[in-house]
């Protein structure tokens, strides 16, 4: 590895290629933070398939369809998982990292999925919930996470949403009863999400038992 001079001051490009590239390879690889035979599955999924070349003035349908198309092939790749949770947390960075510097829509889409929706279940779950929750990194299961509110932005002791038990039903009745409690700002509810986590004040026989979380 070349010794980088700390006396050097001059930004003339001629300079700088003095310089070999195993000094600035090494310095790659510090940053990269994982293990490095990840970083090149990541660069292959994006330079060999095309659906990740940049597009422009499209419409909101047509951003909402790419930004679809593009996580289906992240998912596809099976570079991820919601068990990485689990099993490798760095990867969670490392997914970020990449995709980010592609598309921030796509990045967002991405941390809905796999984050919010998919992290709140592996941080949540039950024994019961593994077999629906092996179809989220296919995106056969397709989420979206109901926390924030219009009245309320993400500032939970205050939600309206409320949860009822209803007894003889032996079920959670789900209501938002006002404009300001309707659930918004939530990335994938308009489109492409069949399940939600939905965050709500819960209620079992009068009584106020908190904030809970509910599939729907």
């Amino acid at each position: 590895m070349s010794t980088f001079d700390k006396s050097f001051t001059d930004p003339d490009v001629a300079v700088l290629r003095q310089y070999d590239e195993s000094a600035a390879n090494y310095l790659k690889d510090i940053l990269f933070g994982d293990d490095l035979s990840k970083r090149q599955k990541w660069i292959d999924l994006v330079e060999n398939n095309p659906i990740f070349n940049p597009k422009y003035n499209m419409t909101l349908e047509e951003e909402r369809d790419i930004a679809y198309k593009r996580i289906k092939t992240v998912a596809d790749a099976k570079l991820f998982s919601i068990f990485d949770f689990q099993n490798d947390p760095v990867n969670l960075f490392t997914a970020h990292e990449h995709l980010a510097q592609i598309d921030p829509s796509l990045s967002t889409k991405f941390t809905v999925q796999f984050n919010l929706f998919g992290g709140s279940l592996m941080a949540l779950h039950t024994e019961r919930h593994l077999p629906f929750m092996k179809n989220i990194d296919s995106l056969k299961v397709m989420g979206c996470f109901c926390l924030t509110e219009l009245g309320f932005g993400n500032n939970a002791p205050k939600m309206e949403t409320t949860a009822t038990f209803d007894q003889s039903a032996q079920e959670f009745s789900i209501n938002s009863p006002t404009t300001a409690s309707q659930k918004y700002w939530i990335t994938n509810g308009a489109c492409h999400a069949n399940w939600a986590i939905v965050f709500a004040q819960t209620f079992v026989e009068g009584k106020l038992e908190g904030i809970n979380s509910f599939l729907v």
